[in-house]
């Protein structure tokens, strides 16, 4: 029986998500100097990690509405805490981030020179939950142009780069039918609104003469739209010094750890969660400025 305290995460559905709740875990573990049990992230390195929890201890659960007390505070006495939550506030790691940078396998910095726009499509194409954090292509362009590049390249989990047809997005809608997300929890967005999104995306992202990088791999059943080969786009994004994004945690991450000079994320977020939209978008780092604005949102404005 160990005589420590400990902290215990259980993740969650998502990549990027496991991330932050892996990172916040230990930050807190190692502050309160508890043990620290979790699950693995094979894709990264990390091993799952048990150890037997004392259960005579007082418990707690952490949650995003009272994260920062619990890694600030300076009157944790010896329990077990429970983190629930997705702990997506940048302000908890950017002050540790050379040593969070440690925790993972490194990747190289070698394209100084061109710039790397990650596009998360697929499920975000077809399900209401996202429909109002899409962004104008105009908006795009503005800020692709504010970054001094040689060549563009578009990394996207779509399955094509081409524009599309009613089969595509049915094809996608049946995708995601058989994951975490299916249209019972997050009703679809009309199949002739995902079209005239992504299709004038694409024409207007083409003008710009990208390369584009689309893995080809299969969807991961049950896994809400990730791809098999998820890491080779992680690991791309993290061989770009020059990184640009909308609201994604994984493109979040992967521009976090490879210490990318010029990062540019969508300020907003996630709009759709009104108060609730998290900061992410504004992470201060060295480099890293925001773009964008609620008034560059898509839907109920280009139509």
């Amino acid at each position: 029986m160990s005589d420590k305290g400990s902290v215990i995460v259980n993740f969650t559905i998502g990549f990027g998500n496991n991330v932050f709740q892996y990172c916040y875990a230990r930050l807190l573990a190692e502050r309160l100097g508890f043990n620290l049990l979790h699950g693995a992230i094979p894709e990264l390195g990390i091993q799952s990690q048990v150890v037997e929890v004392d259960k005579s201890l007082k418990t707690h659960i952490v949650s995003d509405n009272n994260a920062r007390l619990f890694l600030e505070s300076n009157n944790i006495e010896k329990c077990n805490l429970y983190v629930q939550g997705y702990f997506e506030d940048f302000t908890f790691y950017t002050r540790h981030a050379e040593k969070i940078r440690s925790w993972f396998p490194i990747v190289p910095v070698t394209n100084k020179k061109d710039l790397i726009l990650h596009l998360r499509l697929q499920n975000r194409l077809v399900q209401q939950s996202h429909l109002r954090n899409h962004v104008l292509v105009d908006t795009y362009v503005d800020a692709i142009n504010k970054f001094d590049y040689d060549r563009l390249h578009i990394v996207t989990d779509a399955e094509k780069w081409d524009l599309y047809g009613i089969n595509d997005i049915e094809k996608i809608r049946y995708q995601i039918s058989i994951g975490p997300n299916p249209a019972s929890s997050s009703p679809w967005v009309e199949v002739k609104d995902s079209l005239y999104y992504v299709n004038q995306l694409v024409e207007g992202l083409n003008k710009l003469n990208p390369i584009v990088h689309l893995n080809g791999a299969d969807m991961i059943e049950g896994s809400g739209g990730l791809r098999d080969d998820f890491m080779g786009d992680f690991n791309l994004i993290r061989s770009f010094d020059k990184v640009m994004f909308v609201n994604s945690t994984f493109s979040w991450w992967a521009a976090f750890l490879s210490g990318a000079s010029h990062v540019s994320a969508f300020k907003p977020w996630k709009p759709n969660k009104g108060a609730n939209c998290k900061n992410l978008g504004c992470t201060d780092l060295p480099g890293w400025k925001p773009w964008g604005s609620a008034y560059d949102l898509y839907w109920g404005k280009a139509r």
